[in-house]
Order: C-alpha cells, then sequence, then structure tokens
C-alpha cells in the first residue's frame, strides 16, 4: 500500500548543519532545528499508517490545495514525530480541510489564532501523550510534535508563512504547537470523543481555531452552583465573537463536579446562561462590533450561541484548582475526527 515514488524534490547536504541552515534560509521551519526528512523517514511515517505517498489526506478548496500523505509525513519527520504519532497528524490536517474549519481565513487572518489538536480516547495514552501536569507546556515529544508537526503543513505546504500570507498582529506562542490530550482517569464523564458520538473504542481528534488560553483560579468551595460562576465570568472577558469555547477543568475541580452530581450537559448550560449580558452592556464596555444588529438593548447575549457551542473536558495535573478557557475564532467552526490506526 506504501509503495510508490516520493514526489517531493531530494537534496544531498555536507552536514547537519548545511541541512538547518537550509532550511532556515527557505522559510521552511518555524525557526527552530527540524529533523531532516530523509525518504527512510518519511517511508517509515507512511507505512506506519499504511498509506500511498500520493493519497489525498484533505483538499483546501480556496486555495485548491490537495494535501497528500508523502506532503504531511514529509513536515511530520521534520516536526520530531514518531511513526505512532503519524495517525493524529493525518486526521487533524483532514479536519482542517474540512470547509467550516475556515483554514484559509484563519490561516492569514490579522486575529492571531492557531490550529489546537485536541486529542481525547485511548490512542493519546498508547503514544504517550500528556494529558496531566502540565499538558500545555514542554516536555513532551507527541504533544510537542503532533501540534508542531500540523503547524508545519500549514506554513510550508499550504503557505501560512508568517508576515507573508500570515498577517497575525501579536502572533500566538501556539503557532510553534499547541496539542494535549483529554484525562480520562480524572472524572466520571464519558470521553469526548464518546460526546461526539463516537463509541467508546474509538479516539478522536478535534481541531480547533483557537486562542490564546486563560487560566482561571477556582473560589467559592465545591458546590458548582457556586465555582462555576468564576468560569463563566472568564467566559465573558472573551467577548461574544467567539464560536465556541473549550473549557479544560483540572481533577481537583472534576472531582467536585462529580461529587455533586453534574453532568457534562449541566455543566454547559449552567456555563451558558450565566455568560450572557444585555447587549447594552456589551456595547458599553464596546465589545460587540456592529451595535446596530441589536435594537433591543436588553437582548441577551451569549459568549457563545447555544450551550452545545461550550465543549468541557478535563485535563491537568492533580494538584491544583483550575480552569483553563480556550476561546475558538469566530468564522471557524471546530472538526472532530476518528484517528483511522492500522490494525
Amino acid at each position: 500500500m506504501t509503495s510508490g515514488n516520493l514526489a517531493s524534490l531530494q537534496h544531498q547536504f555536507a552536514d547537519l548543519e548545511q541541512v538547518q541552515q537550509y532550511y532556515l534560509d527557505s522559510n521552511l521551519t518555524d525557526g527552530l532545528p527540524i529533523v531532516p526528512p530523509t525518504e527512510d523517514r518519511v517511508r517509515a511515517m507512511l507505512e506506519f499508517s499504511g498509506l500511498a505517498p500520493d493519497r489525498i489526506i484533505g483538499f483546501e478548496s480556496i486555495r485548491q490545495k490537495q494535501i497528500t500523505a508523502e506532503k504531511v509525513a514529509v513536515n511530520a519527520v521534520m516536526a520530531g514525530c514518531r511513526p505512532e504519532y503519524f495517525p493524529v497528524v493525518t486526521s487533524a490536517i483532514s479536519a482542517c480541510c474540512e470547509p467550516v474549519f475556515n483554514l484559509h481565513a484563519s490561516s492569514t487572518s490579522t486575529n492571531g489564532v492557531t490550529v489546537l489538536v485536541f486529542v481525547s480516547g485511548g490512542y493519546a495514552q498508547q503514544i504517550g501523550m500528556n494529558c496531566s501536569t502540565g499538558l500545555m507546556g514542554p516536555s513532551n515529544p507527541a504533544n510537542a510534535s503532533i501540534g508542531r508537526a500540523v503547524n508545519l503543513v500549514k506554513t510550508n505546504f499550504y503557505g501560512s508563512v508568517p508576515q507573508e500570507m500570515d498577517n497575525s498582529t501579536f502572533g500566538h506562542p501556539g503557532k510553534y504547537t499547541f496539542c494535549f490530550a483529554e484525562n480520562l482517569k480524572a472524572g466520571d464523564w464519558p470521553s469526548i470523543a464518546i460526546d461526539k458520538g463516537f463509541d467508546s473504542q474509538s479516539s478522536t481528534v478535534t481541531v480547533v481555531a483557537a486562542y490564546s488560553p486563560l487560566q482561571v483560579s477556582i473560589f467559592g468551595g465545591k458546590d458548582p452552583n457556586e465555582f462555576l460562576l468564576g468560569i463563566a465570568h472568564a467566559m465573558i472577558g472573551i467577548g461574544p465573537s467567539v464560536s465556541e469555547v473549550f473549557v479544560a477543568i483540572s481533577p481537583e475541580v472534576m472531582q467536585y463536579v462529580d461529587d455533586a452530581g453534574w453532568s457534562r450537559q449541566q455543566v454547559r448550560e449552567f456555563l451558558w446562561e450565566k455568560a450572557q449580558l444585555p447587549a447594552r452592556e456589551w456595547i458599553a464596555w464596546r465589545r460587540i462590533e456592529h451595535p446596530d444588529r441589536f435594537p433591543d438593548k436588553d437582548q441577551l447575549v451569549g459568549c457563545v450561541a447555544d450551550p452545545d457551542r461550550i465543549t468541557v473536558f478535563s485535563a491537568g495535573g492533580a494538584a491544583g484548582v483550575y480552569a483553563n478557557i480556550i476561546g475558538s475564532w469566530g468564522n471557524s467552526r471546530s472538526v472532530t475526527r476518528k484517528i483511522d490506526v492500522r490494525s
């Protein structure tokens, strides 16, 4: 299945330093060193997933880009991925190409969003992804390289090069990598994969056009009616123009939720209700771009359109009473794909 010639240009270099300088000079890296994408490494990536080099992983309609397995594999090698990470990368790239994700607009906008790669299900644990302490930070090779691979595909193949197609006013540290997994052991809720309609054996990857995360300290005891108010208030802070909100709650907070018997849907509905303000308040704080669209100034306007646009899950380390809120750019919707692993 993986037989076939590679279509990518091949280069020869005198040493590793020359390799690194070539990729830097050619704007084919994110500014950090890369793993040289030798033919053997690229083929090993393809072989693990049983993909032919010319297999189409995704098609982006605005720029008419067909993203092949070979091109994804080249960038995955460069990012430092191991072959077992590759199914997550290809599923994420496929999801990014869905029209509702709006890859082109989010890649060119001044707002600075990045691609968040969020993994749910047992495969994350199989490949050693971090869902616990420091999951949004450095040191885990799977988290770091999977997210980096997706961003390298976006820049190297799709063309979203900083200061060229990518016109982010401030940028985003997650444009290096923004990838983590759900902590399945932290609570009683079903996984996000199951919540999205997949079976209990499936693992999924969700891509989000994500703003920077906002960490919230939890106060008010252990009653969800009290401590969830702080999360709702933080959601108000990100404004009424986001399309979705992803809320990571630490295992300690998840225990409070479990002890109270609250379901994921109850938490969604509570946050949605409490993160609404009359239009006049949003307008007074200059948080609405087109006030004329709200003739009824007493109309309640939410952070998001409905509770189902709030995704709540457990993640992070055992110590700490925190939540982490990630808004999604208003012109994009998240997309979830099953991770297909070759048996």
